[in-house]
């Protein structure tokens, strides 16, 4: 199996800044990337993107992220489009964080059928059906579908191509435990917008003409983390 075009995998470590937009706007967020000394103008086609993550029942990669581990690890399952139904061309992703770095494995997945009651005896069969390495297969036995999340994105570039932006909005988290009741569903407020700035780490000297143009502080900003928090409150501390 082949990943599939629209996907990248991260074989160099590159860094994702974050920048938080609260009681904003989608234009506002434009004007700043379109203004800004980058001159980024729009690449590809804006589109929805879904998440499923995994974690251990402790939700190990919940508190390495929480409090900061250097190392970290995070596992998802990503696709394009629709969220519930016929899923066409997911990916499995393996996220490796070394202090603010990253990289990322890719392995494409068996098409599959998302549906209310999806259990963890669907997803045994859908990576059954996949061609995984034997150490991912074992990775995944230690760890449980934990949060469904989904939003907008649209994609920004750089006049010399060096460095993206991403423009995430219209979040919304499912509680996969709970799949069974469509009630689970809850979103963040529509004025909350997520800059995030990717780059390879051999241009970090380079960005600072870019981040000093933004009147917005770098910020600290999981999807994972405010997924998880939102249907588990007593753990935001």
């Amino acid at each position: 199996m082949s990943t599939p075009a629209n996907y990248t995998v991260l074989e160099t470590a590159r860094f994702e800044r974050k920048f938080v937009l609260e009681n904003s706007s989608l234009s506002f967020a434009k004007m700043l990337l379109k203004t800004n000394v980058g001159f980024f103008t729009p690449i590809y086609e804006k589109r929805r993107i879904n998440n499923i993550y995994f974690d251990t029942p402790n939700l190990t990669s919940y508190y390495e992220n929480h409090f900061g581990k250097s190392e970290r690890t995070k596992i998802r399952i990503r696709w394009y489009g629709e969220t519930f139904g016929a899923i066409e061309e997911p990916v499995l992703e393996i996220k490796l964080k070394f202090g603010a770095a990253g990289k990322k494995k890719s392995f494409p997945l068996k098409a599959f059928k998302l549906t209310h009651g999806f259990s963890r005896k669907d997803w045994d069969s859908v990576f059954q059906a996949s061609d995984l390495p034997e150490n991912v297969r074992a990775e995944l036995k230690r760890n449980i579908p934990t949060l469904l999340n989904t939003y907008q994105r649209e994609y920004y570039q750089s006049f010399d191509q060096v460095f993206r932006f991403t423009v995430d909005y219209n979040m919304s988290f499912h509680n996969v435990k709970s799949l069974t009741s469509s009630f689970n569903e809850k979103s963040l407020p529509e004025n909350t917008i997520i800059l995030e700035l990717k780059y390879d780490v051999k241009d970090d000297k380079a960005v600072k003409k870019i981040t000093k143009a933004l009147p917005v502080r770098l910020g600290k900003f999981s999807k994972y983390i405010r997924g998880v928090e939102i249907f588990n409150p007593h753990l935001a501390v």
